[in-house]
């Protein structure tokens, strides 16, 4: 009678073990990084839609609004907000929101509206602008 060997040893268990348990840490890496991105796309996404909801907001006020109001000389800008102007809708927590006036530029009877959103990504600060033109004439 001839024995015939069928199976595994445990040796080649143990290897095939260790080389699947290798392939899993470098997805869960892989799966890590996913996440981080992830996040990254979502507050660069959340900062996108906070500039262009302030962006509306100020659109929308009449030109000579006191947070619309350019109180430097031609050239320069103003800051918002500011001690004396607060922001009446201020942005969720971790995003700052501050926007620039400049009244006559690049023409007359127009202001320039410049809104920057800042928030941290992975502890470095991030900024997201936008620059609109409000005119006069409406």
């Amino acid at each position: 009678m001839v024995a015939t060997k069928k199976g595994f040893t445990l040796i080649e268990v143990l290897m095939a073990m260790v080389m699947f348990s290798v392939a899993l840490l470098g997805l869960e890496k892989m799966h890590l990084t996913a996440i981080q991105v992830n996040t990254i796309a979502n507050r660069l996404t959340q900062a996108s839609t906070l500039v262009q909801d302030k962006a509306e907001q100020l659109l929308a006020m009449p030109y000579n609004d006191p947070l619309l109001a350019d109180t430097t000389a031609p050239g320069s800008v103003t800051t918002y907000p500011n001690a004396n102007n607060p922001d009446p809708s201020p942005p969720p927590p971790g995003y700052a929101i501050r926007w620039e006036v400049d009244t006559d530029v690049p023409s007359v009877g127009i202001k320039t509206i410049n809104i920057f959103v800042t928030w941290n990504n992975l502890k470095v600060s991030k900024t997201f602008s936008l620059s609109v033109r409000k005119s006069n004439l409406l």
